[in-house]
């Protein structure tokens, strides 16, 4: 089986944040209309803000995951942040379970 990960690393897509949170919005808020099929995605260093609990694209996030995808957020990075309590999309992942998943994969994204 073919398999891809996404590698989440902000909160924000591309350099500059002025217009960078707006274009993570859009990106994620349409990508379930073109993914069906699961996948895997692990957010790491500002990715996992996009798994709490004010994240502008939760609701794109549990129809991925509603469909099969396995969400991962970085427990280190959840740490770091102090905000693994606010965590309500996916699940808490290590560094040697993405290290794992980045070996094994076919293709990974960034994003």
């Amino acid at each position: 089986m073919y398999t891809t990960l996404w590698y989440v690393n902000s909160d924000s897509l591309g350099v500059d944040e002025s217009i960078g949170t707006r274009l993570m919005q859009i990106f994620w808020n349409n990508l379930p209309e073109r993914l069906n099929d699961p996948t895997t995605f692990a957010f790491l260093n500002r990715g996992v803000f996009l798994t709490l609990d004010d994240s502008p694209v939760l609701e794109a996030l549990r129809i991925l995951e509603s469909r099969g995808s396995r969400l991962l957020s970085c427990g280190t990075c959840l740490d770091f942040y102090q905000v693994k309590d606010r965590l309500v999309v996916g699940e808490v992942g290590t560094m040697p379970l993405v290290q794992e998943l980045m070996v094994a994969a076919d293709k990974v994204i960034t994003v």
